[in-house]
């Protein structure tokens, strides 16, 4: 079953609360939904997970710990999944949703993105960057979404067959 997987591989409880960065949430760790490996739960989180860390903002842990306590989802599924935005995936994923954003608002005139010169034209890349974050965080975490509960339901029908 899903549940005994992923419990092999998801931090404890006594793990994630020992994170000295999510001592703001005091006791709404303490909540049993938010541990929870019912499909439901690790749906939302990944729900969760995949939209924050399609956002270009840091302390993209801080809020998928709000969003999984507030929505009463598995907050180890939404921690983890964060970290798909990482230092190695930012600079292609953040090239992407400019390039989203720019196609959606029909910006003809796009400003030249690059790192070096980022933080001198961020007023004019922030709002194609954030568009085009958005839609994709939006639509990612929806069909992965919908790809874990599709592939939790099989592996539980085949697992009653056995």
């Amino acid at each position: 079953m899903p549940r005994k997987k992923l419990k092999k591989v998801l931090p404890t409880h006594e793990k994630i609360k020992e994170q000295k960065f999510l001592k703001i949430f005091g006791n709404f760790l303490h909540k049993r939904e938010l541990w929870s490996l019912s499909r439901r739960k690790v749906v939302g989180g990944v729900l969760i997970g995949i939209f924050v860390a399609c956002l270009p903002m840091p302390l993209q842990m801080v809020l998928s710990t709000f969003l999984a306590i507030y929505f009463s989802v598995n907050l180890p599924i939404s921690f983890a999944l964060i970290f798909i935005s990482n230092p190695f995936t930012m600079p292609p994923l953040f090239y992407f949703e400019y390039k989203l954003g720019n196609l959606i608002l029909g910006n003809t005139n796009p400003v030249e993105f690059n790192f070096d010169s980022m933080y001198d034209n961020f007023e004019q890349i922030a709002l194609s960057l954030w568009i085009g974050a958005l839609v994709l965080g939006v639509f990612s975490s929806i069909i992965c979404a919908i790809f874990v509960n599709y592939f939790w339901i099989m592996s539980v029908k085949k697992q009653r067959k056995k």
